[in-house]
């Protein structure tokens, strides 16, 4: 037994000290990402539609499905949305069978690849940085709030940063002509194009222009590839297997739907002022840049909002109408853009420079590899910079640009001024995890305090299990019921019905809270609300920060 213990003493000794570091990292990213997660899930109207889709299969009430979720702004109406592919379905599927039928259990594949995500993001920035380095790299995206956020309810996007580190990882390995290992990653590839062609319209642009110049150069480089490339094109077909046969069986309509949205999108803009700023290649262009370099410093500070403010295009019409008052007024904010706009420019500059400077040829062709698939994604994005897509979410598909671009920095620190080098890198770090701990503080006040819905119009499975269980304590054998809320809780009317449809009641949601269905019923009706303006009127019960009125209870 002794001995036993003494081998393995050893053998944890001969484990690098980075690795343990790594380890350590891995785990706070989990422990942020699965905290809690039952009680604080976001739970809006897209998991509601897939829950309720997903739950079908699982109980064999139905098959599955051959498409996945719809993109809103494809279309006018449901019946012309363009429809993802269903790999992300078939994800909840089988989590849904794993581990039980329910919102939590849906949301393990995004918790799942969002921790995966964090040492595959480690080993893509070895391919150029020290170990310290993209310690420190991958240590700052694992406690970054906004993409632990985004790791913490059910959505298909939720899933692009892992499969976007692995698909530039794999065509990393095939362009440096890994012969030894070549099948690998010819099968990575294969899944990383297959699942991401099928997260976001995007990212299936984005992986099929990179997926198309990968294939000419690594054939230029080496002939015999070209075997590799049908594995890499079957495993594509294979996943997306459901869309090729509803496409063959529909006439192709899906894709009509996603060809004919251009033309769809002329008659959506939202007003005319909208029309008038995006008109013109030129506007779109600065648009584009202004949200890519606020993309650059929201995600690695998770600072100011998650939606782009095109401040740097802004900037001098404000003083010119204005003048500098204005300015000092949110001087926070511009401070940040200030730092964000010295920041691309310098990061983008040195990774122009190192690109064309570096001599060494795999480090060469990692920054390459990045620097021509931001271009592509840049590109892509001149179109759609318009305000209807100004959520930076969708610059998701180059979330590690920033972080490179620090890393960069850094290298150029360490290198050129190394007397200060360690105070002002720990510096630059420690500014940007108090930033990021900042915006946790926040957030998690308002779960704690069970009040995102009425602070922040989201809804979370914790605030909405507490009023379902208030309601079907209050129902007296009864299964019919009327359900409605008012601008601010309309965001919960519809995970409410599920949870009251889960457990065998029989709601009817009512869209407007003067109803009159809801003020002459013959069944139950509650209105949950923030406000406490109905309570001198209607019966009430404080659930949590919410009135839950019963509507057939008038004082």
């Amino acid at each position: 037994m002794k001995n036993i213990k003494i081998l393995l003493i050893n053998r944890i000794k001969l484990v690098p000290r980075h690795l343990w570091i790594l380890l350590i990292i891995i785990c706070v990213g989990a422990f942020l990402r699965t905290y809690n997660l039952h009680e604080w899930l976001e739970f809006r109207t897209d998991q509601v539609r897939d829950s309720y889709l997903v739950e079908k299969v699982i109980s064999n009430e139905s098959s599955w499905p051959l498409l996945g979720p719809y993109m809103y702004s494809s279309g006018s109406s449901k019946e012309l949305f363009y429809h993802l592919g269903p790999i992300y379905y078939y994800f909840q599927i089988i989590s849904g069978k794993l581990f039980g039928s329910f919102p939590d259990k849906f949301a393990y594949p995004d918790v799942f690849f969002s921790i995966l995500s964090i040492p595959l993001f480690f080993l893509f920035l070895r391919l150029y940085f020290n170990k310290n380095l993209s310690l420190s790299l991958a240590a700052l995206y694992s406690v970054s709030a906004y993409f632990v956020h985004y790791s913490r309810f059910a959505w298909n996007s939720n899933l692009i940063p892992f499969f976007v580190l692995l698909f530039l990882f794999s065509v990393y390995k095939i362009l440096n002509d890994d012969r030894k290992n070549c099948w690998l990653w010819a099968v990575f590839l294969g899944f990383s194009w297959g699942v991401g062609f099928q997260l976001h319209a995007i990212l299936m642009i984005l992986f099929s222009v990179i997926v198309l110049c990968t294939f000419f150069m690594s054939i230029r480089i080496n002939a015999s590839v070209w075997k590799k490339w049908i594995m890499v094109v079957v495993i594509f077909v294979v996943l997306n297997g459901g869309q090729i046969i509803n496409e063959i069986n529909t006439n192709f309509s899906n894709t009509k739907r996603l060809f004919n949205f251009s033309s769809q999108s002329e008659r959506q803009f939202e007003n005319e002022q909208e029309k008038k700023e995006i008109i013109g290649y030129a506007g779109l262009l600065k648009n584009d840049i202004s949200c890519s370099i606020e993309a650059n410093y929201f995600f690695l500070s998770s600072y100011g909002n998650s939606d782009c403010s095109y401040g740097i295009l802004n900037f001098f019409s404000l003083i010119k109408k204005d003048g500098f008052a204005k300015i000092f007024e949110n001087i926070c904010y511009w401070l940040a853009l200030l730092l964000g706009v010295i920041f691309s420019i310098i990061g983008y500059f040195l990774l122009i420079f190192h690109t064309i400077k570096e001599k060494m040829d795999e480090r060469k062709l990692f920054l390459r590899l990045i620097l021509f698939y931001a271009v592509v994604f840049f590109l892509i994005m001149i179109p759609l910079s318009i305000e209807r897509f100004s959520d930076l979410r969708y610059f998701m598909p180059v979330f590690f640009v920033p972080f490179v671009l620090l890393g960069l920095i850094v290298d150029i620190i360490l290198k050129k001024y190394p007397k200060v080098a360690f105070s002002l890198i720990i510096t630059i770090f420690f500014t940007l995890l108090l930033s990021n701990v900042s915006d946790f503080k926040s957030d998690i006040k308002a779960l704690i305090r069970k009040d995102k819905i009425c602070s922040s119009r989201v809804a979370t499975l914790g605030e909405i299990e507490s009023v379902a269980e208030y309601i079907m304590s209050n129902l007296k054998g009864q299964k019919n019921l009327y359900i409605s809320g008012n601008h601010e809780t309309l965001v919960a009317v519809d995970p409410l019905a599920y949870l009251l449809k889960k457990n065998n009641f029989n709601p009817v949601v009512v869209k407007d809270e003067n109803s009159v269905i809801l003020q002459n019923s013959d069944k139950p009706a509650f209105l949950i609300s923030c406000r406490s303006k109905k309570t001198n009127t209607y019966n009430y019960f404080k659930v949590d920060n919410m009135y839950v009125y019963d509507m057939n209870s008038r004082k």
